[in-house]
């Protein structure tokens, strides 16, 4: 079988999106008869449209076409920030919500919220709230026709069909009631900043100030011209917003303050509902990051320190926390052991017992089945580019696989637990949807997803997909790294063939699973040129022993670990090892530059997207999370700095090196690529340079996305010594 037609960018980036439907976000209603999903449109693959299945009809359609809903207003500040601590880059119909009653969904188009009745074919949705205001993170009530959400900086609450009312009056200026501050969404991964209790008739929320942070000035450049942003920037060694806790009284509004112990402890990293609602349960960290406490706060008392991580790097954040309906015993995820575990927790002695393996890493704790005595878990056991369903008996034992052994899944159970939903994928499947009994037996595929079907947007260009073939290599220290290898085509008709080493490398992220591979990979496939994905130590989904080389000092075993894979490449028959390349985005521009500047000699190119050059000019909680504070290590952090090393950026091939960086990004700010900018021009150094007017950290957009993608292809064409496209 060979093409009907050539992969192009412009096609690459086009409507309808060649992985297909890809479902998203696949939940069941409360009674467990109806699922609901996001997916793109396939006239944009950039709008998210709503979709409906009836499990007793045995029907799934288009339940609400975001167009029908759009006026093209633009996002409040909050939600754009919001968005880009979410990585959300789409529009239309981002998230949603089943109501108590199973029927109603709740969801927001451009800050306005509506109400649908999803059992009553041909609804149409109603908006809730006043069109003039912009509502964020609306979310039902538990146990009540209400639900909340924050505007002007507040909480807020309409029930029924009432009125919105606003509960709160602590926002404006620098100052928030119910959003998460930038450390917590950003770094913690704590993206909400209010938490219901049990019985919806209460809410903790956070009160965030950032007086205490210094005003900075940031140019946010669009095609038009400019502003100035004054942003409180958290810049590690400096202060962080005050956080309060409050828990707010839906009925009137009465706040009642809780000490959380904020004036010992620094970050407010977890909060939850204890089940009888009588207090909840806080997880805190020290500024160091390497003491983490789970704490008891009653609404009525003094708090009480359940259990306490420590370790000599740093301690990570985890969601596998739930209290079983004794009250007395807990689940906690915890890397004590090296891989992350789940354990059996005694809320009263803080006496634990492990429940998974040593072997493998436990992902995400899905739910707790207890009269079936489990817990379901998403974890890597015995293979960490794959990511399963196992059920972890609750009083001991082995685990029991749920879903296929190959592949990646990402599960939600029933309310039952009768069935489960499995967004399944894998190096020859995209996403799809599978609805699966409780054994794992697959019952129907929702979403089918197969480029095999005639009618698939992949389909054309199946006859030449390169399957990458996955591998691993050992590193310095004799842990093993796993990679993922693209391998042109033509390739085995001899001839050398560059190759492009797609590296991220930093902490938090993993890159290399048995998963459906970035479309980009195979154009560059088809072009001739290998692409090698290399998971270094520092990544994560391997534990706290794999993560640990880089405390202290960024951007050393990482590099060390790329260049065995380099040193892999260089090795195979096909590869000219003159003619390899570095690209990558974000930690993964810091990597590409670090690359280039440690080893010039090895890197023919270098493609470097909104890197981070200096860590100073990095946030708190994670660049001192890996590097401490900067006054306790100087030393790691100038070694850090790409500043330390241009002297092997001068000594790389002229013009090497791209830089590309958003001119809005409020994240890895635009100074860390302007301040490059002058040090090699100070030296001499030529490079190419390409800034993104109004585009933030992730350079979004199908215009963005295919003008860099063909910047980078042309960049690389000239240093490899081929024709530009």
């Amino acid at each position: 079988m060979s093409d009907a037609v050539p992969l192009t960018l412009e096609r690459l980036f086009a409507a309808p999106g060649l992985s297909g439907p890809l479902p998203g976000a696949a939940r069941y209603a409360p009674d467990g008869r109806r699922i609901a999903w996001l997916r793109p449109a396939d006239d944009d693959p950039e709008r998210l449209d709503l979709w409906l299945h009836d499990l007793d009809a045995e029907t799934s359609r288009l339940l609400v076409d975001a167009r029908t809903l759009s006026t093209g207003r633009a996002l409040s500040e909050e939600e754009k920030a919001r968005r880009e601590r979410l990585r959300v880059f789409a529009g239309g119909i981002v998230e949603f919500h089943w109501q108590a009653d199973g029927r109603h969904l709740l969801f927001p188009v451009e800050g306005v919220l509506h109400r649908l009745d999803a059992a009553t074919e041909g609804a149409a949705p109603r908006p809730l709230t006043d069109p003039d205001a912009f509502v964020t993170d609306a979310r039902p009530l538990p146990g009540r026709d209400a639900v909340a959400f924050v505007q002007d900086r507040d909480l807020w609450v309409l029930e029924g069909d009432g009125p919105a009312r606003r509960l709160t009056h602590e926002g404006g200026g620098t100052v928030s009631l119910g959003l998460a501050d930038f450390v917590a969404a950003e770094e913690m991964h704590r993206y909400q900043g209010w938490f219901p209790s049990p019985d919806g008739t209460r809410i903790a929320a956070v009160r965030v100030d950032e007086a205490p942070i210094p005003v900075s000035y940031r140019y946010e450049i669009d095609g038009d011209g400019f502003r100035v942003e004054a942003q409180h920037y958290p810049y590690t060694g400096g202060p962080n917003a005050a956080v309060r806790l409050a828990v707010v009284d839906v009925a009137d509004g009465a706040l009642r303050w809780l000490d959380w112990g904020a004036e010992r402890f620094e970050y407010l990293a977890r909060i939850d509902w204890l089940p009888d609602g009588s207090g909840l349960l806080v997880q805190r960290q020290t500024r160091d990051q390497r003491t983490l406490e789970l704490v008891e706060l009653p609404l009525g008392g003094s708090e009480r320190v359940v259990l306490t991580e420590r370790a000599d790097t740093w301690v990570n954040l985890g969601d596998e926390l739930h209290v079983l309906r004794d009250g007395r015993t807990l689940l906690w995820g915890s890397e004590r052991d090296g891989p992350r575990r789940l354990y059996r927790v005694d809320r009263a002695t803080g006496e634990t017992a492990p429940l998974s393996p040593e072997e493998g890493s436990v992902l995400r704790l899905v739910a707790v089945d207890e009269a079936a005595g489990e817990a379901l878990v998403e974890a890597n056991f015995g293979d960490p580019t794959r990511r399963g369903l196992w059920a972890l008996p609750l009083a001991g034992g082995a685990p029991r696989r749920r879903t296929p052994e190959a592949g990646c899944h990402t599960v939600r159970p029933a309310p039952d637990f009768a069935t489960f939903l499995d967004r399944e994928e894998g190096l020859r499947q995209p996403p799809r949807l599978v609805l699966r009994d409780a054994d794992g037996s697959e019952r129907r595929v929702l979403v089918p997803n197969d480029p095999c079907e005639a009618r698939h947007p992949y389909h054309p260009f199946l006859g030449s997909h390169r399957e990458p073939e996955l591998g691993t290599l050992v590193a310095a220290d004799g842990q093993r790294l796993h990679y993922r290898l693209t391998m042109p085509t033509g390739h085995e008709h001899g001839g050398r063939h560059p190759v492009v080493l797609a590296v991220y490398g930093g902490p938090g992220v993993q890159r290399v699973q048995d998963a459906w591979p970035p479309l980009v990979h195979q154009y560059f496939a088809r072009r001739g040129w290998g692409v090698l994905e290399l998971d270094n130590r520092g990544s994560s989904g391997r534990g706290r022993t794999f993560e640990a080389p880089i405390h202290r000092r960024l951007g050393e075993a990482e590099v060390t670990d790329q260049l065995v894979g380099v040193d892999f490449l260089a090795a195979l028959p096909w590869v000219d090892p003159a003619r390899i390349a570095v690209f990558g985005h974000s930690y993964g521009g810091y990597m590409a530059l670090l690359c280039l500047a440690r080893h010039p000699e090895r890197f023919r190119a270098a493609v470097s997207v909104a890197p981070v050059t200096d860590w100073m000019l990095y946030d708190t909680h994670y660049t001192e999370r890996y590097l401490d504070h900067p006054e306790a290590n100087p030393e790691g952090y100038a070694a850090s700095a790409v500043f330390s090393r241009l002297d092997g950026l001068a000594a790389a091939p002229p013009g090497a090196l791209l830089l590309m960086h958003g001119m809005a990004d409020d994240n890895v700010l635009f100074t860390h690529t302007t301040r490059l900018m002058k040090a090699l021009q100070d030296r001499g150094v030529q490079f190419e340079l390409m800034t993104y007017p109004a585009a933030k950290h992730g350079l979004a957009g199908r215009a963005v996305s295919l003008h860099r993608f063909r910047l980078i292809e042309s960049h690389l064409a000239r240093c490899f010594g081929e024709s530009a496209p």
